[in-house]
């Protein structure tokens, strides 16, 4: 059978798709860990606004409610900015997963030329089997005829 000249492409478009996989699972993973941080800040405010809470009941300065107030703030304005950087990180999965799924169109596109090649070889090998036989059949039987033989 021939060699599929188009092998090196589907290597290389696999190795892409490879690459494209782990850079998906990466990206991923960065957005799980930016998610987790988002809701650790979350805890913290939540855990901080029970201590504003507590402590205005118990009563409090206005400088240490002040302080407190600034620092949630802060706190939130975190929660804000990590929302963004989960929404970028996003975006980015989402373009990265854009990337992949293409190079699997390749890889499937390359796979089925190769198959079809492989399937017009097997083909052309079953032809030239069958003609190989068709002449040993011919030849035998003009071998027989000469020979003075019938064949029944």
């Amino acid at each position: 059978m021939a060699q599929f000249r188009l092998q090196i492409l589907i290597d290389h478009s696999e190795e892409r798709s490879e690459q494209a996989a782990r850079e998906l699972r990466r990206l991923r993973l960065r957005w799980s860990q930016e998610e987790q941080k988002k809701t650790q800040l979350e805890e913290y405010l939540y855990d901080y606004n029970l201590r504003l809470n507590q402590a205005a009941l118990n009563g409090m300065s206005v400088n240490m409610m002040m302080d407190f107030r600034r620092f949630i703030s802060k706190i939130e304005l975190a929660i804000s900015t990590q929302a963004e950087e989960i929404a970028r990180c996003k975006q980015q999965w989402e373009a990265a997963e854009k990337i992949w799924q293409e190079c699997e169109r390749e890889v499937k596109a390359y796979k089925t030329l190769r198959t079809r090649h492989e399937q017009a070889e097997l083909v052309k090998e079953n032809r030239r089997d069958q003609k190989l036989l068709d002449e040993f059949a011919q030849n035998s039987h003009r071998r027989g005829l000469a020979e003075g033989h019938q064949f029944k």
